[in-house]
């Protein structure tokens, strides 16, 4: 099944020509042909047309004859997604390099039809006036020389699935995973599996949902850097605070130093290390407030300002995905089924990625990655 031309996997004139590297590693995840043929074609199907989908149009566009195929393969087929999930990451950290690596958690919520998929449950009412459901994913990005991929996923379980143990069993829910987790639950466990990888962490980068004070003191315990979006001020801010956070000529963003040396409330930072509190304003107007973990040594705005180009370049990671890789084209309806769809969908990204890189570094192209900067915090 040929790519899209609109992919940077394909040669203008050409056929697709990948790295194979990386399709090598996905076909090793089977033992018979059959199922690594359909994986193959499953993420070729998903480059060539990212956008949601049936399981049958997938299914058509892999050269499946029946939707079926695609279903066993996202179901009943025997292979570990968590192993391909593991080769992805060891293949993707060396691909972007380590040159200030920071490792971004971050939230993706997909709206979906009905309630009856596995983790989908109301979030309110949306613009038209309907009911919005929606699907919550903990993703995580590695982030280097301002290129970023999508190297682990958890699925969210919201309360009214945790408080129906029949429910889950019928979506196939493992039985240990049939608990209240948070979302900085599931960034803890995604970190922890990085860290035991020996994947090079020189920053941690999470948006309000990681902002849990669990959370952050794991990662003081680790002596890792860090930076959380808190989800609202801590205290009423003052119009003399509101007119010291005002744009700077020549920036996009604006920084305001809150404070040094935090109480215990912020939680308690690792030897040598200081907390610190800092408001961000942008031009529209928006603020947010930031708290930030750094050797006592570390200037704190800069530090700041990297982490949250590092958490910008991560969510352009995740919309690449999304659109061009097939992260959310799926109809799926069980635990395992996510799982695999995702895996997938997280192999399709990384493709995308290497071509790119490769082409970059053909004769002719510019040199570098496009939009590389700095390698990562003071």
């Amino acid at each position: 099944m040929a790519v899209a031309s609109h992919s940077p996997l394909v040669r203008s004139g050409g056929p697709a020509t990948p790295y194979p590297d990386l399709l090598r590693v996905l076909g090793e995840h089977f033992t018979r042909a059959e199922p690594r043929d359909r994986a193959l074609a499953y993420v070729r199907a998903l480059l060539a047309a990212p956008g949601r989908d049936s399981a049958a149009r997938i299914a058509a566009r892999s050269g499946a004859d029946s939707a079926w195929s695609t279903q066993r393969l996202l179901t009943r087929t025997v292979w570990d997604a968590d192993r391909l999930r593991d080769s992805i990451r060891a293949h993707v950290v060396p691909l972007l390099g380590a040159s200030g690596p920071c490792a971004v958690l971050s939230r993706h919520e997909t709206a979906r039809v009905g309630t009856g998929a596995v983790a989908v449950a109301p979030a309110g009412v949306g613009r038209a006036g309907r009911d919005r459901n929606t699907q919550v994913a903990a993703l995580l990005c590695y982030v280097s020389r301002n290129r970023a991929a999508v190297i682990d996923r958890e699925l969210h379980l919201p309360s009214r699935w945790t408080s129906d143990p029949e429910r889950c069993a019928r979506a196939g829910v493992p039985p240990e995973r049939v608990r209240p987790h948070t979302m900085a639950d599931l960034g803890q466990e995604m970190l922890e599996r990085a860290l035991a990888a020996a994947m090079p962490v020189g920053w941690v980068f999470g948006g309000p949902d990681f902002a849990d004070p669990q959370l952050r003191q794991w990662l003081c315990r680790r002596r890792l850097p860090f930076c959380v979006e808190l989800p609202q001020l801590p205290y009423p801010q003052s119009e003399s605070d509101a007119s010291a956070v005002r744009t700077e000529p020549g920036r996009e963003e604006a920084w305001q130093l809150l404070g040094r040396g935090l109480g215990p409330v912020y939680g308690h930072p690792a030897p040598g290390f200081r907390l610190t509190l800092l408001a961000r304003r942008l031009p529209s107007g928006h603020s947010s407030c930031f708290l930030l973990h750094t050797p006592s040594t570390a200037p704190d705005v800069p530090a700041a300002r990297a982490m949250a180009a590092a958490g910008a370049a991560a969510a352009r990671a995740v919309h690449e995905a999304d659109t061009r890789a097939g992260l959310s084209s799926h109809q799926v309806r069980t635990w395992v089924a996510w799982y695999r769809h995702t895996t997938l969908a997280m192999t399709a990204a990384a493709l995308r990625l290497e071509g790119t890189l490769h082409l970059e570094t053909e004769p002719g192209a510019a040199g570098g990655p496009a939009g590389a900067g700095p390698g990562g915090p003071p």
